[in-house]
């Protein structure tokens, strides 16, 4: 009788050192879940924190752009401001020394600008590397690379990587037929642009802004 007793204590006891091993083993394994958890979250908030940031950034890029070619612009008239003054001093000492009755320089006419229609997007030709990277369903449309924040594409719902593939009736194949599409149509005109985003086609209506471009003589 003695002896059972001693080999169910023995029994009841190697129970309980494995029983406490498991649970140490348990303990670790969700300190290292919990662990890991809050590094997802650092990255999460750091990655948000990185979107933040770039805004304003790419806005400033837009800002900068506009800027440079509003100094081109002006670099052209100064350009040939001074190649007509040089060709009018040419023409003036010549007739100078003729006797004859010298040239008044003469200003150049003033710069003309008109308002073109506008979306706020870039867009590519379909490659076929670029289809198969990103699984398009198509190998013809104009690929949307990126879309300016609160652009008229942007407020009509276009997004990156939609494949623009209609404006109104017409079917668009390439970067050079959406530009052929949007001949004749004016700032505020309301179109209907058609996209493939996946294997599904959305239509969204999206009213044209407008881009202020100079028209050389």
């Amino acid at each position: 009788m003695r002896s059972r007793v001693i080999l169910w204590a023995l029994v009841i006891g190697a129970g309980a050192a494995v029983v406490g091993g498991c649970s140490g083993d348990s303990g670790s394994l969700r300190g290292e879940v919990s662990a890991l958890k809050q590094e997802n979250q650092q990255l999460k908030e750091q990655v948000e924190k990185l979107s933040s940031e770039l805004r304003p950034l790419r806005a400033k890029v837009d800002e900068l752009d506009v800027g440079q070619r509003r100094l081109e612009g002006t670099l052209a008239n100064a350009r040939k401001d001074l190649e007509a003054r040089v060709t009018d001093m040419v023409q003036q000492e010549v007739s100078g020394r003729r006797g004859e009755r010298r040239f008044m320089p003469v200003a150049p006419p003033p710069a003309r600008f008109e308002e073109k229609p506008y979306m706020g997007f870039d867009g590519q030709d379909i490659e076929p590397d670029v289809a198969k990277l990103l699984n398009l369903k198509t190998k013809t449309g104009v690929l949307v690379t990126d879309v300016r924040e609160g652009s008229p594409a942007a407020v009509a719902g276009v997004a990156k990587n939609d494949v623009i593939v209609g404006i109104g009736e017409a079917e668009i194949k390439n970067f050079q037929g959406l530009k052929e599409a949007l001949e004749g149509k004016k700032p505020n005109d309301v179109l209907t642009l058609t996209v493939l985003r996946g294997d599904e086609k959305v239509a969204m209506k999206i009213t044209l802004g407008a881009r202020r471009v100079r028209v050389d003589e």
